[in-house]
């Protein structure tokens, strides 16, 4: 089974399908983890640096919180240097010698924040909040974090999962994973969330299945830091 097929791709017009699942307008809960931030100084915070050559650097983590009583949990460390992204997730309680995907998700049209699902998102009444129900909070795949070359990280024998890859945006590393999106379009990262995927339903592993979601937020107000300065 060809697991990326199974994903939404990061195109407008998924994001615009994914949107026609809500019709939540926009209220305080749907700020920005940073809302404390003029929308000016943010967006003065991811220009810097985003030229090559540039020593501004960024960083921002997402607490990981378990999804559809999975257990799982952990953090992301995302770090921005100039054209480069670098990824790192940590996380544990993933059923064990198994492939878990995990994506960046996002709205591309409208930038609006990306949320975590919750229980009342299990529209069909299932009891679980599949990948398509969570659609409408997280949005669609913007960033699949791979390891190379187009493989999901596997957890170890105790489940857990330590990933880590750097990735040059907007260019193509390897031809089978395809272009990496472009900083322009995976900005602001404030107003994304990471998910991680993979739980077995009815004794059935079901790679799509979301397991642990956290939005993305910055660690230093959302501005840049020159490099060595910590």
């Amino acid at each position: 089974m060809n697991i990326k097929t199974l994903f939404p791709a990061p195109t407008k017009l998924i994001a615009a399908a994914a949107m026609a699942f809500t019709f939540v307008s926009c209220e305080q809960s749907d700020i920005s983890p940073d809302a404390n931030l003029s929308a000016q100084n943010v967006e003065e915070a991811h220009q810097k640096g985003v030229n090559k050559g540039s020593a501004i650097e960024r960083t921002f983590m997402a607490n990981l919180q378990p999804l559809n009583n999975s257990g799982v949990s952990g953090t992301a460390t995302i770090t921005v240097d100039a054209n480069t992204l670098t990824v790192e997730v940590m996380a544990s309680g993933l059923e064990p010698n198994l492939p878990h995907p995990q994506h960046i998700h996002g709205f591309m049209d409208d930038n609006r924040n990306s949320t975590c699902p919750t229980p009342a998102d299990d529209t069909n009444g299932d009891g679980f909040v599949d990948l398509v129900e969570g659609l409408p909070s997280y949005g669609p795949v913007l960033l699949e974090l791979y390891v190379p070359i187009d493989e999901f990280p596997e957890a170890d024998a105790e489940g857990n999962i330590h990933y880590t890859r750097t990735f040059n945006l907007g260019e193509i590393e390897f031809e089978e994973e395809g272009e990496v999106i472009d900083y322009k379009d995976l900005k602001p990262l404030q107003n994304r969330a990471i998910v991680l995927h993979g739980l077995t339903v009815n004794g059935t592993y079901v790679p799509t299945m979301p397991v642990a979601c956290g939005q993305i937020m910055p660690t230093n107000n959302g501005k840049g830091m020159a490099k060595g300065k910590k």
